[in-house]
């Protein structure tokens, strides 16, 4: 027989007991796990996809994005549009609008040559230029955000007339939701 009175084995078996009933409880309060999140959304169409590239964007970092350095160049110390790159963002917003890509960010960029502020400043105007001729397409001003960049991303070497003729233009980035 055990040594301990009956009272303490009795008192013993309650607790162990009450131990687990407690820890059932607890555990079948546990909160179930979250269920994964949905999958997201594909952020553009394939049609909006095909434009895009049809049109010469490529898939960057920062999202869909055009330079047009070959369709849309400046001259020096130039912030106007000619006719011919009228026409190019001309066909460009009109591409863009038909299949529903309607949020852009219009970056301005200019060669390294001469005071930065002052290139800053042009590199904006240029960006604000190609907005104002997006608009005036019809594509709609809240989905327009321009940014001057001044020599700060150059596609081209400014040691050359050529690289710094490059340098002089603007990107167009396709921004998702």
């Amino acid at each position: 027989m055990s040594s301990l009175p009956l009272p303490a084995r009795t008192s013993r078996r309650r607790m162990m007991a009450l131990g687990l009933t407690l820890a059932a409880l607890v555990s079948g309060c546990a909160t179930p796990p979250p269920p994964p999140p949905p999958a997201p959304a594909p952020k553009f169409t394939p049609e909006q996809v095909r434009t895009m590239r049809d049109l010469g964007f490529v898939e960057t970092d920062e999202g869909w994005t055009l330079s047009m350095g070959s369709r849309v160049l400046f001259g020096f110390g130039a912030d106007r549009l000619g006719p011919d790159e009228v026409g190019t963002v001309a066909r460009l917003t009109d591409s863009l609008i038909k299949v529903g890509l309607t949020r852009v960010r219009v970056e301005g960029h200019t060669d390294s040559i001469g005071d930065a502020t002052v290139n800053q400043r042009l590199s904006l105007r240029r960006a604000e230029v190609v907005a104002r001729e997006m608009e005036s397409r019809g594509f709609p001003a809240a989905g327009l955000q321009v940014r001057g960049l001044g020599a700060a991303r150059p596609i081209a070497d400014n040691a050359t007339e050529a690289g710094r003729t490059q340098n002089r233009r603007v990107a167009v980035i396709v921004l998702s939701d």
